[in-house]
């Protein structure tokens, strides 16, 4: 992989060396910049694309983090996500590209219709579309689109539509190779969601995040037609029930991703059938469904291919529950557990012994636990991100223990865990070397402490350093010198924005470091 620090354009190729050659750059001129000897074989067949170059130069100087992806001579893919200056004219000029199979445009919101309409015509390989967030866009202009491409295979329109209209269903029926739709935040209807069952038979993506609208009825239309379906979103949908959910289970067996956050009419009923009939399934997001408890957990542990899972807010559950997930699904890498507030140390030593490949751990606000919980959390050898925000009985024995045997530890998360004092993160300093994101927010740690931490972990990139009682204007000032040229975030409380030396905050932002304030 070759990188020419190009910043607005990512090219794909195939040169004679090479089956796929990734360039960079940030400035046209650069492209005529040789690194070595063995480049000018690549460069020979980097200008065979220069055409593609000067198509997107032409739509504008300031396009930025847009991407080009090229295999052989030929345009498949072309990004230009949240690339503000793209307007409607642009389209016109991408519509001549022949060979283009993947457009994504997400947040581009200077196009409408009028551009969509141009692409009705053009580019006759066209298989993928995402106009998410494209907040000029209406059912008109997509109808356009969806009329020139009958071969599509992914449509993505969220939070662009207010409501998909009549004729857009209507058009909908000539998909017939649709394989991914997602319409998050968009008004639908039974009768989409029964269009979408009978004419699309191919389906195995439907995301329908925040959709108002969506209903029991809507949903047995759906999978009647679409057993197919392998990841559905349904967060947000609270007019889901039981009802709905086991219909699915029992419809779609194959079904690998399930998101049912905030539907909060679902219950251990539902649950049962997706531990018994959808035993692929490998992420579940329950977040804030009140309705499980326990039991559901139970049926839930046959699904032992699990490896996410989602039960934030689920106030119900308990260590129990938890144990019989955690000796049931091995395959367990991240588990959210955030406010689930009779969980404690017994939960977690369930997850120690059966949980080994648990990477990623969220147990913010679960004050049962305790250093001894933490002791159990230390066997988790392949553990890189851990939240544990508010542990008010978790004290410096306990975040030793972690640092001492989690050498992966990267992402560390305690804010509020105020019965840490300086021995816990002197600890984390010569411990936890590999750790890259830290927050600190509301932590009893000292001026001397935090700068040995600040120049002592040599791999982080972000801190959050809020609230730090204990820490003088000094400092904190000594602390962000001993980072300095290292760390690309530091978020800091506004008081001490006119109290920190301006020639530290000077060199923070000329070494392209992001200083934010809370």
């Amino acid at each position: 992989m070759i990188h020419f620090g190009f910043d607005f354009s990512v090219f794909t190729l195939s040169p004679l060396s090479l089956l796929k050659t990734v360039i960079s750059v940030s400035h046209y001129s650069t492209m005529c910049r040789l690194v070595n000897e063995r480049d000018r074989e690549i460069e020979k067949q980097r200008w065979m694309m220069v055409t593609g170059v000067i198509l997107l130069l032409k739509l504008g100087a300031h396009h930025r983090q847009g991407a080009i992806t090229y295999f052989g001579n030929h345009l498949i893919l072309y990004s230009l996500s949240f690339v503000l200056m793209v307007t409607s004219k642009s389209l016109r000029s991408i519509a001549s590209l022949l060979n283009l199979e993947v457009l994504v445009m997400v947040g581009c919101s200077l196009v409408d219709d009028v551009g969509l309409r141009y692409l009705e015509n053009g580019c006759p390989l066209l298989k993928t579309i995402d106009v998410s967030r494209c907040n000029c866009i209406s059912s008109s202009g997509l109808i356009s689109l969806v009329s020139g491409h009958v071969d599509l295979v992914q449509i993505a329109a969220g939070y662009c539509l207010s409501e998909l209209s009549g004729p857009l269903v209507h058009c909908l029926k000539n998909l017939e190779q649709l394989s991914v739709i997602r319409i998050d935040g968009v008004q639908v209807s039974d009768f989409f969601l029964q269009t979408i069952g009978k004419n699309c038979k191919f389906i195995v993506e439907l995301g329908l995040s925040k959709c108002i609208g969506v209903t029991n009825m809507g949903i047995l239309h759906l999978v009647s037609g679409c057993g197919s379906l392998k990841i559905l979103d349904l967060t947000c949908c609270r007019s889901i029930t039981d009802a709905a959910i086991s219909t699915i289970a029992d419809t779609c067996p194959d079904l690998v991703c399930l998101r049912l956050e905030s539907c909060d009419m679902v219950t251990e009923n539902c649950i049962y059938h997706l531990g018994s009939s959808c035993l692929l399934l490998e992420e579940l997001d329950l977040t804030d469904c009140s309705g499980i408890n326990d039991i559901a957990l139970k049926y839930l542990s046959g699904c032992s291919e699990l490896v996410r899972l989602k039960l934030g807010l689920c106030t119900n559950i308990s260590n129990i529950g938890l144990s019989q997930i955690a000796y049931n699904c091995r395959k367990m890498a991240e588990l959210d557990l955030y406010r689930c507030v009779y969980i404690g140390d017994d939960g977690l030593a369930a997850l120690a012994s059966g949980c080994k490949k648990l990477m990623k751990l969220n147990v913010s606000y679960c004050n049962r636990i305790t250093d001894k919980g933490m002791e159990y959390l230390s066997h988790l050898g392949e553990l890189s991100e851990l939240e544990m925000r508010g542990l008010s009985n978790v004290t410096s024995i306990g975040i030793k223990a972690v640092a001492l045997s989690c050498k992966r530890l990267a992402d560390l998360d305690l804010k509020h865990c105020e019965k840490i004092d300086d021995s816990g993160f002197w600890a984390l300093a010569f411990y936890s070397q590999n750790l890259r994101q830290i927050n600190l927010s509301n932590c009893n740690v000292s001026d001397v402490v935090l700068c040995l931490m600040m120049g002592n972990l040599k791999r982080l990139q972000d801190a959050k350093l809020v609230h730090l009682f204990k820490v003088t204007v000094k400092g904190m000032e000594l602390a962000l010198r001993a980072c300095c040229g290292r760390i690309k975030k530091v978020k800091l409380h506004s008081s001490l924005r006119f109290l920190i030396s301006s020639e530290i905050l000077d060199t923070f932002q000329a070494q392209g470091c992001k200083v934010r304030w809370d």
